[in-house]
């Protein structure tokens, strides 16, 4: 029996659909630019990836969440996509999801004491307005949230705990309290460069990360369950995740515990290291992320294959979507196992030599791929691995 992803819905800074984030991906344009949807006025820092259509900001009033707002038009493509509502019962559709925290508008509430919206309550009605009602489980690990809600549903439907299940994440720090804590934390970019290019993965000039926004949804089945296997996009064949705790907000350097959850993928998988072909990293553009990243995979390939295999982030292109970043990430993997590329790293120019990984730039790399490992990791210490295939032969 394999775990399969068959459709998605999509609502993010790569477009407000499937075939528009894939062609956004194809044709690597940035998505970062300076915040549109509220006033930025005294901001140090103003560069964001918002949630766009056809290249332009979608813009909301102050009183939406805008995290809810993008998940309810995620899932309806996700339906008129894939048809999960006629093909399944209401009671036999999960929804497993990362996301945020509240939404919480403080010029709002300072005029009226409104404004804040409880985010599980809202998942739960939109989860009931689209049928979803064999359960909802909400996941808010940070930035391994999305991670977690799709190793979990793999997990799920393998054990036959669940018939079918809509999974991803959610998220929108682009508001006054989110971003500036995020700020406060010394966690964005200090870049001088214009906004498109002030977050550098694993790059030598990294001075910190970009927050972005969206809902990425996608549809998780048993392969016996697909009525058009030409619809299958990959297979989910592995999941592993550990906890460091070794700091609030950095990553452990030794990256040893990250490696023991990419371990647990392989074994989950059934595969050795030598299958994976390439890494879809977490690359924040933090100066401490990819020295961790590289320590990871030199403890799972050994120091030379650490070095060679080709890795990709897209946090350059989109910014970091906390909660909702692994289930962007999966357009990614999803790119490279159709087209069987390794897309080139936004922004990405001159390796960190604490890091030296064969990071893709400029252009896509064709090669073979069967295997690609996902790696992602988030304040608290949680590290998240998955292990994706190609469909078919």
């Amino acid at each position: 029996m394999a775990i399969v992803l068959t459709g998605f819905g999509v609502q993010s800074p790569l477009g407000c659909s499937f075939p528009e984030s894939m062609e956004t991906l194809r044709n690597g344009r940035p998505c970062v630019e300076d915040i549109q949807n509220y006033d930025t006025e005294g901001y140090e820092i103003r560069a964001a990836g918002e949630v766009r259509c056809g290249g332009e900001v979608v813009k909301t009033p102050r009183e939406i969440d805008r995290k809810i707002f993008f998940l309810d038009r995620a899932l309806r493509e996700l339906s008129l996509n894939t048809g999960f509502s006629r093909r399944y019962g209401p009671n036999e559709v999960m929804l497993n999801i990362g996301a945020g925290v509240d939404y919480f508008d403080a010029a709002a509430f300072s005029d009226q004491a409104a404004f804040h919206h409880k985010t599980a309550r809202q998942i739960r009605e939109v989860a009931r307005k689209w049928h979803l009602e064999a359960g909802t489980h909400i996941f808010a690990s940070a930035c391994t949230a999305s991670a977690h809600a799709i190793g979990f549903s793999c997990r799920l439907l393998r054990r036959g705990l669940a018939t079918v299940v809509v999974s991803g994440g959610i998220e929108s720090m682009i508001s006054h309290v989110n971003y500036l804590g995020f700020y406060l934390l010394g966690a964005l970019s200090r870049s001088d460069d214009p906004a498109p290019y002030k977050c550098k993965p694993c790059d030598l000039r990294s001075t910190g990360t970009i927050l972005g926004e969206g809902a990425v949804v996608m549809l998780l089945e048993r392969s016996e369950k697909v009525s058009d296997p030409a619809s299958i996009l990959a297979e989910i064949v592995g999941y592993g995740c550990t906890m460091d705790a070794y700091a609030v907000t950095d990553p452990d350097p030794s990256g040893v515990p990250a490696a023991e959850a990419v371990r647990q993928a392989l074994d989950d998988a059934g595969i050795g290291p030598e299958q994976i072909d390439c890494v879809h990293l977490h690359g924040t553009g933090t100066s401490k992320c990819a020295p961790a990243e590289y320590n990871t995979l030199r403890l799972v390939f050994g120091e030379k294959r650490a070095s060679e295999i080709p890795v990709y982030s897209m946090k350059g292109q989109v910014g970091h979507l906390i909660a909702a970043c692994t289930a962007i990430e999966m357009l990614g993997v999803v790119y490279s196992l159709k087209h069987q590329v390794v897309l080139p790293t936004v922004n990405f120019s001159e390796p960190d030599p604490r890091a030296p990984l064969n990071v893709v730039k400029d252009r896509p790399l064709s090669m073979p791929i069967r295997h690609v490992l996902k790696l992602n990791s988030a304040f608290g210490g949680h590290n998240t691995a998955l292990i994706i295939k190609k469909w078919g032969k």
